[in-house]
């Protein structure tokens, strides 16, 4: 199966500045992929244009959705992950990762969730998580520690995805690299950036798993969020 991680920025085209969710749907659909985790989705809202993106995407796609709310912007208007797929979803939720006590590091702070989804991949489950983590130390190790503990509670087949905010060689996500395989140690080109997408200098982006066979990944170096997605083919073991 392929499977993607995109952080769509509120489908903002990030070229021409103004958002556009048919565009994010026709380049998810040019990937031909099967699982797509989303970070930075909208759902319905109550400013103008503040539109229920999950449910376009999946609109447009055809494909199974679910919206995993971590906030909402000035109190009304729902914002987080998502993800879109081609298989059943058996069963989802949210799962809050806990606020620091304490904000003290000079970084934007943002509550934050993981969406757990377990979907039907012909006849097998698969348990799939997507999270955004936040840029602080303290709250990416909340972050870790409530993905661990959802991997920790469960046997089945993995995809943990999203935007870590943080790259591999910051020793803050080293709780997931010992209970997963990175894709990109398939990746086609090594040492590909993901952020920014205008002018890319680092790697905070991922596709991890357990129980698969990774036979290649890679970035998709195209301008439509100001991310570059991640694609990885998996197959189960």
């Amino acid at each position: 199966m392929r499977v993607m991680t995109f952080n769509v920025q509120h489908c903002l085209d990030y070229q021409n500045q103004v958002i556009d969710i048919p565009l994010f749907a026709d380049f998810i659909r040019e990937q031909d992929v099967d699982i797509c985790g989303l970070n930075e989705i909208r759902g319905e809202g109550n400013w103008e244009g503040y539109t229920d993106q999950t449910n376009s995407l999946g609109d447009m796609l055809g494909c199974n959705r679910y919206f995993a709310e971590a906030i909402k912007v000035v109190g009304t208007n729902p914002y987080g992950n998502a993800i879109l797929t081609r298989y059943p979803i058996k069963s989802a939720r949210v799962i809050h990762i806990p606020d620091p006590d304490e904000r003290d590091e000079d970084v934007h702070y943002e509550h934050r969730c993981a969406l757990r989804a377990i979907l039907n991949v012909d006849g097998k489950d698969v348990l799939c998580v997507v999270c955004h983590m936040g840029l602080a130390k303290s709250e990416v190790a909340f972050a870790v520690k409530a993905v661990c503990d959802i991997l920790d509670e469960s046997s089945l087949p993995a995809i943990v995805m999203g935007d870590f905010n943080h790259t591999k060689d910051s020793g803050m996500l080293e709780g997931l690299f010992e209970r997963l395989s990175d894709t990109d140690e398939l990746c086609e080109r090594a040492g590909v950036y993901t952020f920014p997408s205008y002018s890319p200098r680092e790697k905070i982006d991922y596709i991890l798993y357990r129980g698969f066979k990774c036979t290649s990944a890679l970035v998709v170096e195209k301008i439509v969020s100001d991310h570059f997605p991640i694609i990885a083919e998996l197959t189960v073991e």
